[in-house]
Parts: structure tokens; C-alpha cells; sequence
């Protein structure tokens, strides 16, 4: 028997053996196999066969042997209920959960056995983790000292790091894990096989310590965590691992904002996050000087991860594509590689890094690893599990009054949460990542109040109106902004703004607006390009420049409908609306384009909202901030600013009708009042426009703009009376049914209590919701000329229609349920429903995640001033003006193909002569006339030019 193999089955019985007779000393012989990772100094056998792989085998016997003779027990004393009451426990119900998620999703596996190796190491994982549950939890001076003897280990670890980076620079020597990087400072990985692991441990351990330190008694105690501090630290820095230092920043900047929150409350978070604004904003300043010794310095010692950097990106979008695909359960747990290898976004990424075809490179991403193996349905999982574990030790850091308790608690959730968000860019498929989450999670439980369950920390993180906001906040933030200035700008509106905006800030002519230079356009009012300009002048005059102003409106339309939805009815009525109106394809659409409608629509609904308000709080505030809105949405899309006007009219008229008291000699002053403040913002620019151009100022903007297009079908936009129910069921899709079902339930109601006053009165608010969007629908469908996004202000009130009606059903079908709390079921139902409107907007994402369809045609125009200089004129062939105007600063002319041949035929082969045109015409040409040459093909256009005699 050869010698390696005696070893390992040595090693096997010993651990056994440590397992079953001294569980305490296993878990210590746990932390020390955890971190002795190295695969060639510890392979035992065959690669990548290490001692802790022994261990967690060892406890998976154990564990079986325990099931075993606990079933036999409970069987026969006939308490198999019994088992059920064990599982509740939510850690472990939630780590089996999604161990059984990972089972399922190998299914879709395009490789077997790496799949079934993992999920065996995860098996052990599970199991492991459920012996520690139950062990640890309740006994905090054993999870305290298991944490301690960890910190001491890696101190070892630490003070081996030195020795490594002695070795090296003194003699070139390499031991462990230690990457030589040219004209840079070695990284340093310790026992570890990844330098990134080891830093990750690190950074994971130190808030810990430094709060050891805090807490301790004596001098003496502090001068020893002080002296264990200062080694890790310093070898954190020589990890040079990124993920690493985000981990450690993360949770020092998040252990300082619940030290501050418990101050000062959410003030407290505010003064970090401004704290942190004011130091960076030095330092951004210096690194835009391109003459700064210290951007050279970050330059020179990034320059060689950036490559790093890139791959991750590559990785992460190829996670997604795995998900396009295999949306529910994944591709398979442990077969990222085999579906990588066939997304759109493998080629670029192999062609980076072509020894990774040889590797089988993992996904890089807890999240991403998530999403791409297990799907929707194992990423959901994961999200219980890990919230099951951070609530309980949130809860403590935030609430307790026990100063050792609320400091550990705060350093292990900061810790925790600093390794989720460096998980986007790296994953730690290894032991001693879940041995520390567990251990964390555990001293979370330990400490909890006794008085507190964990189903009521989870409720009231889950239902306070922070833990919702944040929630959309992070929705929101993805699908809106993630890839906002990828595509370019599209003919005609986009391009067009994005070209006033741009030459305000060239001009330095605000008042005046010019898309075709010495012309001036009078369309629409400047406040969006206003704001366009202000971000061109930071971002410089890109797609993302021009489109952010939409997507911060887009943003704030969403925090805005929740608001408004929680005010009438209530969080569960005002979170499904702000979902409903998120994931309203065409308000998505356009929060991510360069246009003006979402904006505008932002603007009516605060004033709709400030309005609605006006009507239960009497102070002066709410009229003129109404007005205030109104005057910014007039200013942003002209007369349709107005909008807000018709419906508050007709909801008095309303009141006036049902003989409601609130109508009166006041509401008639609120509305004098909202005018007046509106007009107070929207006449200055009018004015000042009608002073300089007159008549032809009112003709354009007023009569051609607004009159002729809704009187006449002007620039073929004529569509029928009905045509915008279409455009709704198309954009709202599944929400379009729910509105549907929505309105004759509310009309019946209405109509059976409208002849009972107190009741009629009791509806004031569906009433006003009808108004709202009969209003809306009916303005813009009475108008002639219709487009697709004039209707956008007419999903916010849809939105809560929506979200009211959705609620009450959920609440209706928990006044039901009989096996549930009301608490769960609701939780469960939005959860459900969310779930549902996430992966149909996955479904239906070409509606509004749409290619760059005129991306070849912008980087050929932009390539031609780059190559030939803007003196040189460029002739472009079915090109649209807007794009040309926005896209090169030089002079153009546009003309169809058969202008293009006829130019080149009369070519006098001595001045320069540059164009764009289809492929297909290209070679065409360069057929018939030989001197013509390709500077550059992208997609299906060429950028070519005649070459000249010199």
C-alpha cells in the first residue's frame, strides 16, 4: 500500500475517532484544517485532497449516526412531530432549504461529476452546519472562545506571512502561497491556495478583534489584541487582494454607521455617507489631474489588475446570461464553466484569458455563482438563509443595551456585510467562509433577547418603511441604471436633447436653445436640458450624461408611488404599486433613455401627491410645494405640466357634487394659490423667450406644438381615439389584468354605495384614482397625434389602482388562511408576487433592455474625427441628422447612395473624400472604383474614403 494512501487512511480514522469522542477538540482541529489550504504543500494522495475534506466527512458519519438513533428514539416513544419542531429552527431550515435548491438544480447540469463533487462538499457543508447550530447556539462563552482561538490562528498565519515575504525579497525563495508580481510588492496568501481567500479571512476577523480590544478590561488584554491587530492588518495590505480590502472598508464604514445610528439614529448614517463624500471629493479632484503624482501613482500600481478587473466584469455578465437562460433553478449547481463556455460573452473573455479554457474557472461571485447554478429559486434561498442569520445580530448591534453584546454583534454583521458585497466580485467556496458565517450567525441567536423571537426581528426589519425604501432602492437602482449608457443615443428625441444640453455647455447660452447650429429651437422648454448640462459638465457629453436625468426621475417616480401608496393605503398597497410602476415596461424603458416624459410624469405626480396631501394637512406648505411641481413640469414638457390642474378640478367638482364639506372657499384658494406658485416658476423663461422672438416664439412653441398637434395628424402621429388602451396593456402586460379585474370590482362598490352618503364619502380615494387616469387617458387620447410615451403619465395612478386592489386581496385571502399567521402570508404573497414580476420583466426584457442599434453608426462617425481630424467633411448615406449632430464636431453631409456613387464618380482624386455607408454598398463601390479604401468595418457599415494622390 503505498505511503500516501496509509496517510490518508490514518488521518481518515483519526478524525473519526476526534468526532465522536471529543466533539470539542474536533472543532478546534476544525479551525486549524480550515486555513491549511495550500494544494501543494497539503494534498494528501491526489490533488486538491486536503485534511479538512477529512474532517467534514467525519462529521457527516457523526451526523448520520445522530439521525439514526434520534429517529429510532422519537419513533418509539411516537414523536415523530418532534422532527418537524427541529426543523423549524430558521437556520436550518433555511440551510437545508437551500441545500435542497442546489440538489434540484443539477438537473440542468452539463457536468456531472463537478457538480456532484460539489454538491457532496456543500452536503458536508450542510451538515456540518447543522451540528454547529445546534451545538453553538445558547452558549456564548463557547462561541467566544472558539472565535478567539480562530483570531489566533490567523495571527500565526500573519507572522508566517512575514517570513514569506522575508524569504522573497531577501532571497527569492517562495513557500506557501506568495504571487511574484513584477515591478510590485509580492501578494502574500500564507498556507492559503488563494491570496484572496486568505485576505477575505483576514478582513473578516479584524473588525472583531479590534472590538476585543475595545471591550477589554485590562491594559494588559488590550496591549495583546492591539498586538495580534497590527500584524493581520499589515498583511492585509500585502494580499493586495481588492475583494479583500472591500470587505474590510465595507465593514469599518458599516460598524461606524451603527455606532452613529445608535447616536443619532438615521442622522447618523447620513453624517457618515456626507463624511465620506467630503473625503473623497479632494482626492477625485486630484486623480482628474492628469499631471498628479498621485493619479501616476494609482495608475502605476493598478495598471496590472486592471486586466483582473475586466475578467470579473466579463464573469459577472456571463452569470447573467446563464440566468436569461435557466432562469429558476439555474444550469446546474457546479456547472458554471460548461454554460459560460456557450454565452455571447465567453469568446471576449477566453480571448483575455486563454489559459482559462484549461481551468475550469469558477464564476467569481457568490452572487453571480448563485444565480448563474441555482437560478431565481436558489438565489432567493441564499437570501433567507444569510437573512436569517444578519437580522438577528442587526437587531442586537442596534437595540441591545449590553455594550459586549451590541459592539460584537455590530462587528460581526459589519463583517458579514463587507464579505456579501466583495461576494459581487469573488466567491469563497471553502470551509472556513461558512465556519465563520456560523459561527457568527450563532452568537447572533445566543444574544438575542429572550423576549424577542426571531420571527418578530425579522418583522419589524421586514415591515419598517427604511427596510422597504431600501429594498426599492436597490431594484430600482439595477434595473435602471445597470448598463444606462451602454447603447447610443437614438434618433430622433434622444439624440436631439442630448445635443441641446451639449451645446448649452459649449455655448455657455442657457436661455436659448439650438439643436441645428443658428437655428433656434423652440419645441420644449430647457429645464431637462438644464439638467442634462449640469451632468455633461461632470461626465463629459456621453449616452450616460444625457440619460441619467431620466433615471434619477425614473428613481425617485418609484420612492414617490410608494409614498403616495402607503399614504392612502397603506406599506403592503404602497410597495406593490412602486413594483407595479418599476416593472411597467415602457416607464422602465424611458427612465433609461434620454427623453421627457418620465421626468415630467415625476413632476405631476408630486404635485398630484402635495395636492392630495393639501386635503387632510391645512397648512400653506402643501399648495405652493404643489405648485412648485407643477411649474418644474411645465418646464419640462410645456402645456403637459398643466395636467395636474384638470384633475384637481374635477375632484373638487366631485366633492361639490356628494355635498362634501371639504369643499369650500379655502380649496378654492389652494387652487388660486397652487396656480400662482406654479406660474411664479414657469413664466420667467416664457417671458423672457416671447421678449426676445415674439410672435414667432408663440407660433412655434404654442400653436405648432401644442394646437396643431392635438387638432391634426402632424409628422404621420396620427393614431384612432382608442389606440392608447393598446399601448397600456402592452406596457403593464400581467399589471394590465389586475387593471382589468380592478375596475368594475371598484365600480360595482361605487355604484352600490353612492347613494348612501357617509359610504360615498368613504371612497374619496378610488374615486380620485379614476379621476387621475380618466384625466390622463382621456386628454391624450382626444389629441390626434399620438406617440407610445405620451401616456406615461398616466402609469403612476394605474400603479396604485393597482396596488390598492392587489392588497386588499392579499388581505382578504389572509382573513382565510387558517395554517398561517397574517404576518407569513403576507410576507410570503409579496414575496410570491414580486418573484413573479421579476422573472416575467426577465421574460419581456428585450421590451426594454434593447440592443445598440445605431452603435455601429455613432463609433464610425466618432472613429472618422479621431482619424481624419473635423476640417475634413464627412458624407453620410442614410444616416439620421440627430445622430450626426451629437456624434462628430465636424462639418457633414447627408445624402442618399445614389448621391454618394455620383459624388465619387466626379471625385477629382486629388481632395479628401470620407464617408459612411452600408457594407453592401461598400464593397459595391470598392468594386467599381479601386481607390477606394476601408478604414474601418463595425457591424454592417463601413467608414471608407477615396485614397488621394499626394
Amino acid at each position: 500500500m503505498p505511503l500516501e494512501l496509509l496517510v490518508l487512511i490514518l488521518l481518515f480514522l483519526l478524525c473519526i475517532v476526534i468526532v465522536f469522542v471529543n466533539f470539542d477538540l474536533s472543532i478546534y482541529l476544525l479551525l486549524i484544517l480550515s486555513v491549511l489550504l495550500h494544494k501543494e504543500l497539503f494534498s494528501i494522495y491526489q490533488w486538491d485532497l486536503l485534511p479538512i475534506r477529512f474532517l467534514m466527512v467525519s462529521y457527516v458519519i457523526l451526523a448520520f449516526y445522530k439521525l439514526i438513533v434520534y429517529l429510532i428514539k422519537v419513533s418509539r416513544e411516537g414523536r415523530l412531530k418532534a422532527i418537524i419542531g427541529e426543523m423549524k429552527q430558521p437556520l436550518i431550515f433555511s440551510l437545508l432549504l437551500l441545500w435542497i435548491i442546489r440538489g434540484l438544480s443539477i438537473v440542468f447540469t452539463k457536468n456531472i461529476r463537478a457538480s456532484l463533487l460539489l454538491y457532496l462538499f456543500f452536503t458536508a457543508v450542510t451538515v456540518f452546519g447543522v451540528l454547529f447550530i445546534k451545538y453553538l447556539i445558547g452558549n456564548k462563552e463557547k462561541i467566544l472562545m472558539i472565535i478567539k482561538a480562530y483570531i489566533w490562528i490567523v495571527f500565526v498565519l500573519s507572522l508566517f506571512g512575514f517570513l514569506q515575504f522575508y524569504l522573497y525579497t531577501q532571497y527569492k525563495i517562495i513557500i506557501g502561497a506568495l504571487w511574484n508580481v513584477p515591478d510590485n510588492l509580492p501578494r502574500i496568501g500564507s498556507l492559503f491556495w488563494d491570496v484572496n481567500h486568505f485576505g477575505a479571512l483576514l478582513a473578516a476577523l479584524l473588525p472583531v478583534v479590534g472590538v476585543f480590544f475595545l471591550i477589554s478590561d485590562t491594559i494588559k488584554k488590550k496591549l495583546l489584541y492591539l498586538m495580534i491587530s497590527i500584524p493581520i492588518l499589515v498583511i492585509l495590505l500585502l494580499t493586495n487582494s481588492r475583494s479583500a480590502w472591500i470587505l474590510a472598508f465595507v465593514s469599518f464604514i458599516t460598524f461606524v454607521s451603527i455606532l452613529f445610528i445608535r447616536k443619532f439614529g438615521i442622522k447618523g448614517v447620513i453624517t457618515v455617507f456626507a463624511a465620506i463624500i467630503i473625503i473623497s471629493i479632494p482626492l477625485t479632484i486630484e486623480y482628474s489631474n492628469r499631471s498628479s503624482p498621485f493619479r501616476a501613482g494609482v495608475k502605476q500600481y493598478f495598471h496590472y489588475r486592471m486586466d483582473s478587473f475586466d475578467s470579473h466584469l466579463l464573469l459577472l455578465q456571463g452569470t447573467f446570461q446563464i440566468f436569461e437562460k435557466y432562469p429558476i433553478l439555474g444550469g446546474g449547481y457546479g456547472s458554471f464553466f460548461e454554460h459560460f463556455s456557450k454565452t455571447k460573452i465567453a469568446p471576449v473573455y477566453f480571448g483575455r484569458d486563454p489559459a482559462a479554457l484549461n481551468t475550469r474557472v469558477p464564476a467569481h461571485t457568490i452572487w453571480g455563482e448563485a444565480l448563474s447554478e441555482t437560478g431565481y429559486a436558489g438565489l432567493s434561498a441564499l437570501v433567507i438563509f444569510l437573512g436569517f442569520g444578519l437580522l438577528p445580530l442587526l437587531y442586537v448591534s442596534i437595540k441591545s443595551k449590553e455594550r459586549d453584546n451590541f459592539l460584537i454583534s455590530g462587528a460581526m454583521f459589519s463583517a458579514l456585510l463587507g464579505w456579501l458585497v466583495a461576494g459581487i466580485f469573488y466567491s469563497y467556496n471553502s470551509e472556513f467562509f461558512w465556519i465563520l458565517t456560523i459561527l457568527y450567525f450563532a452568537f447572533g441567536y445566543t444574544v438575542l433577547p429572550k423576549d424577542k423571537s426571531i420571527k418578530e426581528v425579522v418583522a419589524l426589519f421586514i415591515t419598517s418603511n427604511k427596510f422597504i425604501i431600501l429594498f426599492l432602492c436597490l431594484l430600482s437602482a439595477f434595473l435602471i441604471f445597470v448598463s444606462l449608457g451602454k447603447n447610443h443615443l437614438i434618433p430622433w428625441d434622444e439624440a436631439i436633447y442630448a445635443k441641446i444640453s451639449k451645446n448649452m455647455v459649449v455655448s455657455g447660452d442657457y436661455i436659448v436653445q439650438r439643436w441645428v447650429p443658428h437655428e433656434v429651437w423652440y419645441e420644449k422648454p430647457p429645464l431637462y436640458m438644464w439638467m442634462t448640462a449640469a451632468f455633461m459638465k461632470v461626465l463629459g457629453f456621453s449616452s450616460l450624461a444625457a440619460r441619467i436625468t431620466s433615471a434619477l426621475f425614473g428613481f425617485a417616480s418609484v420612492l414617490l408611488v410608494f409614498k403616495f401608496g402607503k399614504y392612502m393605503y397603506g406599506k403592503t398597497a404602497g410597495l406593490i404599486s412602486a413594483f407595479v410602476l418599476l416593472t411597467t415596461t415602457q416607464f422602465l424603458y424611458y427612465s433609461r433613455s434620454s427623453m421627457l416624459d418620465v421626468t415630467t410624469t415625476f413632476f405631476i405626480t408630486a404635485a398630484i401627491f402635495s395636492y392630495w396631501i393639501s386635503k387632510y394637512n391645512k397648512r400653506m406648505f402643501w399648495p405652493i410645494l404643489s405648485g412648485v411641481f407643477i411649474g418644474l413640469a411645465v418646464m419640462t414638457k410645456g402645456v403637459i405640466g398643466l395636467l395636474p390642474f384638470g384633475i384637481m378640478v374635477f375632484y373638487e367638482f366631485y366633492l361639490f357634487i356628494i355635498s362634501d364639506r371639504d369643499v369650500s372657499f379655502k380649496s378654492l384658494q389652494n387652487l388660486l394659490i397652487t396656480f400662482v406658485s406654479s406660474a411664479v416658476i414657469f413664466l420667467p423663461w416664457h417671458i423672457k423667450m416671447y421678449g426676445l422672438f415674439g410672435d414667432v416664439f408663440i407660433n412655434k412653441y404654442i400653436v405648432y406644438h401644442v394646437l396643431d398637434r392635438a387638432t391634426s395628424a402632424i409628422e404621420d402621429k396620427g393614431r384612432p381615439f382608442w389606440w392608447y388602451i393598446i399601448v397600456i396593456k402592452v406596457s403593464m402586460r400581467v399589471w394590465f389584468l389586475a387593471l382589468l379585474g380592478a375596475l368594475p370590482v371598484t365600480l360595482y362598490t361605487l355604484a352600490k354605495s353612492f347613494t348612501e352618503k357617509s359610504k360615498s364619502a368613504a371612497n374619496k380615494k378610488e374615486i380620485f384614482l379614476l379621476i387621475w387616469m380618466a384625466f390622463i387617458f382621456m386628454f391624450f387620447s382626444v389629441s390626434t397625434s399620438k406617440l407610445v410615451w405620451y401616456i406615461i403619465p398616466f402609469y403612476p395612478a394605474a400603479s396604485l389602482f393597482v396596488g390598492s386592489f392587489l392588497s386588499k386581496i392579499i388581505a382578504w385571502a389572509s382573513s382565510k388562511v387558517k395554517f398561517m399567521d397574517l404576518f407569513s402570508f403576507r410576507l410570503i404573497s409579496i414575496y410570491l408576487l414580486v418573484s413573479f414580476g421579476l422573472i416575467y420583466l426577465l421574460y419581456n426584457k428585450n421590451l426594454v433592455y434593447t440592443g445598440d442599434l445605431i452603435g455601429s453608426q455613432a463609433r464610425l462617425i466618432q472613429l472618422k474625427d479621431e482619424k481624419f481630424g473635423t476640417d475634413e467633411i464627412l458624407y453620410l448615406d442614410k444616416i439620421e441628422q440627430p445622430l450626426a449632430l451629437f456624434y462628430t464636431e465636424g462639418a457633414f453631409e447627408l445624402l442618399e447612395y445614389s448621391n454618394l456613387k455620383n459624388k465619387i464618380l466626379w471625385h477629382d482624386g486629388i481632395s479628401s473624400f470620407i464617408f459612411i455607408t452600408k457594407e453592401s454598398r461598400f464593397n459595391s463601390l470598392s468594386e467599381q472604383y479601386p481607390n477606394i479604401k476601408l478604414e474601418m468595418k463595425d457591424g454592417d457599415w463601413s467608414l471608407g474614403y477615396i485614397q488621394v494622390k499626394k
